[in-house]
């Protein structure tokens, strides 16, 4: 088993993200990786418990499950021994999946800067650089398993993930 998910007394949150996803999806990838480590990929876990162990709201993570099961990607069982599991093999799902299933990618691809039509004949100052960044994304988030993020965790122990919270400063240090 990985370290407490709590934070330490003193440590706060760091304020500096460029992520691109939303809430959402960084609280699934978080659950959905907890979910593929190998002590708990076979039994399901209540929402309550899991937002515990990850430092999450219960309420939010019990709705941001619900598309991953529509998806096919969680299963769910009511009653006594409830909760949610992973439907197939970790290595079986893509982040792109998980992301997804949160944020209709597909429907996400705009504009970096708003513009109501970006084509590559009517183009933003930065629609080439955004056109093949946000390729190399999508791509990446493809390529990449829950069980990429297992293994990661697994020669990473020091990472926390997916428990810790973003970047944690010790109190008072700027």
């Amino acid at each position: 088993l990985g370290p407490s998910c709590g934070r330490s007394p003193g440590q706060k949150r760091s304020s500096v993200t460029l992520n691109g996803f939303s809430r959402s999806s960084e609280y699934a990838i978080r659950a959905l990786t907890y979910l593929s480590q190998e002590d708990r990929i076979e039994n399901y876990h209540l929402v309550r418990e899991m937002a515990e162990q990850l430092g999450l709201p219960a309420p939010f993570l019990g709705k941001l499950l619900q598309p991953l099961v529509a998806r096919g990607i969680l299963l769910s069982q009511r009653g006594r021994n409830g909760g949610f599991r992973l439907a197939r093999q970790p290595q079986e799902i893509s982040l792109f999946e998980v992301v997804d299933a949160q944020e209709n990618l597909e429907a996400r691809r705009q504009c970096l800067l708003g513009q109501a039509e970006c084509t590559d004949e009517r183009a933003c100052p930065l629609h080439n650089y955004w056109t093949t960044a946000s390729e190399a994304f999508l791509e990446r988030l493809n390529n990449t398993t829950l069980a990429d993020l297992v293994r990661f965790c697994e020669e990473n122990p020091e990472s926390g993930y997916p428990c810790a919270l973003a970047q944690v400063e010790p109190s008072g240090s700027e």
